[in-house]
């Protein structure tokens, strides 16, 4: 079996240090690990970083922000499915997916190729924008009219129904269970 670890950071961050750990105790079994990041802080040679996807990625970024949503621009998420890492592993595990670095829309068209676990750090894949609610539970009944678009991951506009319906729909069962494509080197080339 080889597991390929996603998250914002090898080593920075408490997902990360728990992806990190269970990372070093899958190699310890005999299972080959890797990990996938954002941001790489550490000198293991079995992580690899996610690469930025340019100027047209800079300008949709910049119109989410506008639109108060997240990381629905990062356009270069659905384009790991091309790097070697990513074409070795047997399964996906996902961890912390907010960061500035991978769009959670395309996760139905990266688990199309490869089994994935997600590994729940906080909130934000439930909620509308949100890692943690707090004292707010409009996440349980679809967001909107948030009471602190400035909790992390800040948003500038109450977009929070709107981004929890896409998290409903990309993150939702029914959305990894699609045609699996029939060759991987043929959608890489």
């Amino acid at each position: 079996m080889k597991v390929l670890h996603i998250n914002w950071s090898d080593v920075e961050g408490g997902a990360a240090i728990a992806a990190y750990r269970l990372h070093e105790a899958l190699l310890k079994i005999d299972i080959d690990s890797k990990l996938l990041v954002g941001l790489k802080k550490s000198n293991d040679s079995r992580v690899s970083r996610i690469k930025s996807g340019g100027r047209l990625e800079r300008r949709t970024i910049k119109l989410e922000r506008k639109l108060g949503l997240n990381y629905t621009g990062i356009l270069n998420t659905f384009n790991i499915p091309r790097q070697p890492v990513f074409q070795e592993t047997s399964i996906l595990n996902f961890h912390n997916l907010h960061g500035n670095y991978f769009n959670y829309l395309a996760l139905p068209y990266l688990t199309a190729y490869k089994k994935a676990v997600i590994t729940l750090h906080d909130m934000w894949s439930f909620t509308g924008h949100c890692a943690y609610s707090f004292n707010c539970d409009r996440w349980k009944t679809g967001c909107g009219h948030c009471p602190d678009l400035e909790s992390y991951p800040a948003v500038k506009r109450d977009s929070t129904a709107v981004e929890w319906q896409l998290k409903k729909m990309g993150l939702s069962p029914h959305s990894f269970s699609g045609n699996r494509p029939q060759s991987l080197a043929s959608r890489t080339s």
